[in-house]
């Protein structure tokens, strides 16, 4: 979702991961580049390159690493939460006055104004709907982070 809205508010957005096979899917969210953070080569080439980087890792990474692709007063915001609390070096910050932030979601107030946007934009979450019955694959398939991107269980398919 955060590639549709940032394409939606005009941005040139690259998708960040260090699994090739995101590439197709970054595409077709309307990503306009994709960088593979487990290349030495394209991270070094995208150093200081962003304005803003908004963080949805769950899992373990080194923001320290995304940090360096900050501009000069570059922002990065986490939303996602990582299970181990993450290692900030403080020159990953001051020299550049780059700054981190977390976010989570908002209230009333900014859940519609998001829905109303979506409305206006044609921005629809990619889901795959699931039956009650095959909760449990869907339980196995998410611990194997085989999901694109979000399982919705149907209650009434049965």
């Amino acid at each position: 979702m955060g590639v549709k809205f940032a394409v939606a508010f005009g941005a040139e957005v690259t998708v960040i991961s260090t699994s090739p096979s995101k590439e197709a899917d970054a595409k077709r969210l309307g990503a306009h580049h994709f960088l593979l953070l487990s290349d030495a080569q394209q991270v070094a080439e995208a150093a200081e390159r962003f304005d803003f980087l908004l963080d949805t890792v769950s899992g373990p990474h080194d923001l320290n690493v995304a940090l360096g692709l900050l501009r000069l007063d570059g922002h990065m915001v986490l939303v996602g939460v990582p299970p181990e609390a993450p290692q900030v070096h403080a020159f990953s910050l001051i020299p550049r006055r780059r700054s981190l932030a977390g976010s989570m979601i908002g209230g009333i107030k900014e859940t519609q104004e998001m829905l109303d946007f979506c409305a206006e934009k044609g921005i629809v979450a990619d889901v795959e709907v699931i039956r009650l019955s095959q909760i449990n694959e869907a339980y196995s398939r998410m611990i194997a982070g085989d999901v694109r991107y979000r399982f919705v269980v149907d209650l009434k398919g049965r």
